[in-house]
């Protein structure tokens, strides 16, 4: 009978896919579930932060005639809000290319190590399941 070997991998387009949809989607696609906690949750907070500076500065638009002190106070909101989407472009970029790298890796494994005389030792390896 022969032997049919089957890489085991992880499709990049459809990791890039959850991470863009859904905040560190691809991360726990490719099993990388810290990395999917830590990337989720900088997306998802930057996201509930810009919703609501958006909702306050729709508060503020509603006010037929703004005081000093409001009218500062919507300039500042919309700061904010920039700093925001650069800041939620950077980490959803970041999380996008990071699970394609994952999904591309899946299959590679890597070890560090240290041999008898103390230097380095780098061990590679491919997953190959039949």
């Amino acid at each position: 009978m022969p032997y049919i070997f089957l890489f085991v991998s992880k499709s990049a387009t459809t990791a890039m896919l959850l991470t863009t949809f859904l905040p560190g989607g691809g991360q726990f696609y490719t099993k990388r579930y810290v990395k999917g906690i830590i990337i989720g949750g900088a997306q998802s907070y930057l996201l509930y932060s810009g919703i609501q500076t958006q909702v306050d500065i729709n508060e503020l638009n509603q006010t037929t005639s703004l005081s000093p002190q409001q009218q500062n106070d919507k300039d500042e909101l919309f700061e904010k809000r920039r700093k925001i989407a650069w800041w939620m472009t950077l980490v959803w970029t970041i999380g996008i290319l990071d699970s394609y790298v994952d999904a591309q890796l899946y299959n590679f494994e890597s070890e560090l190590s240290l041999d008898k005389n103390g230097e380095p030792e780098i061990k590679l390896s491919v997953k190959i399941h039949y």
